[in-house]
């Protein structure tokens, strides 16, 4: 959906947010909707609608990297100017999935930790090359780990994530992108609807992150960012004029977009819990069929979780 304008303050008035990704930007079917919980799109819309600036989600639960890349990316709006990506957790849960399936061999976890996780990465990273070919200012979100019960779900999530997590931040590293880390930020019971899925409140620290990233990257330095760089790859990606007679780079790391950070608050906003009836409302798109296939991960009772 896309977002208008209502009013500007003295803000950017061009700014427009982009959310594509998984449920972890598009979890309305997981909260009581109907009590009043909100969305971390809602509450998105609720700042948006405030500052003035514009806003589209295209994120989709269930989706998978190659789901967003194929059916999201396309889709990016031409004004867009702030993208949030959230995704690849699905990627991870379906690798859990086949280990699960194969009794946790030794075979099947080396083929998942090792191969598997190295494969995702690899898929993530061309994923961000593709969409720093769009000019926009991009944060790029971790992912955080399941509130399962199981003592071994929630240790190998710990390994799993812990080694897929630092590869996305190398990969932000690398292509200059912007980390809004959900692995440091969900530390309650409270911020979770169930295992896999944020509450209201764990939204509200999504939306209060992702609401600095857009407030620290002003339009004027994206105008210079696509101006002066357009898409550099990594640093080794540089233009034949940007070479002195000597074969020297003349770009160096200090001449690169200094927007750059890490966002981590565990900040909540009491406005953004409030509950809003109408705000609250909304019309869901069906399920994928892969997240209604993931609904025993979503039971709290997983300990005993068969596939």
């Amino acid at each position: 959906m896309s977002v208008p304008r209502e009013h500007t303050e003295n803000l950017d008035d061009e700014v427009h947010v982009v959310l594509i990704g998984d449920s972890t930007l598009d979890n309305g079917r997981y909260l009581n909707l109907a009590q009043g919980d909100l969305s971390v799109e809602k509450q998105l819309t609720s700042i948006c609608m405030d500052r003035g600036w514009d806003m589209t989600v295209l994120a989709q639960d269930g989706s998978m990297l190659e789901d967003v890349k194929e059916r999201q990316v396309p889709l990016i709006p031409e004004g867009a100017t702030h993208i949030v990506l959230s995704a690849s957790g699905n990627d991870l849960l379906s690798l859990l999935n086949q280990m699960v399936l194969a009794n946790f061999t030794f075979s099947s976890m080396y083929g998942t930790i090792g191969i598997g996780l190295n494969e995702v990465a690899e898929k993530y990273r061309a994923l961000l090359q593709q969409l720093k070919s769009h000019g926009c200012h991009l944060a790029v979100c971790t992912v955080y780990r399941p509130n399962f019960n199981h003592l071994f779900f929630k240790s190998l999530a710990s390994l799993s994530l812990g080694l897929h997590n630092s590869r996305i931040q190398k990969i932000c590293e690398d292509l200059d992108c912007s980390v809004i880390d959900f692995a440091n930020m969900f530390d309650s019971d409270e911020d979770f609807a169930n295992p896999l899925e944020l509450s209201t409140r764990g939204g509200s620290k999504v939306v209060e992150n992702v609401a600095a990233f857009v407030t620290d990257n002003p339009l004027s330095r994206l105008s210079r960012h696509r101006r002066d760089q357009q898409f550099l790859g990594d640093d080794t990606a540089y233009l034949p004029d940007s070479m002195t007679s000597w074969g020297v780079p003349m770009r160096c790391c200090a001449t690169r977009s200094q927007g750059r950070k890490t966002y981590a608050s565990k900040a909540i906003s009491k406005n953004l819990l409030t509950p809003d009836e109408a705000l609250a409302r909304s019309q869901l798109a069906p399920a994928t069929a892969f997240s209604q296939a993931q609904g025993g991960w979503r039971d709290r009772s997983n300990e005993t979780l068969h596939t």
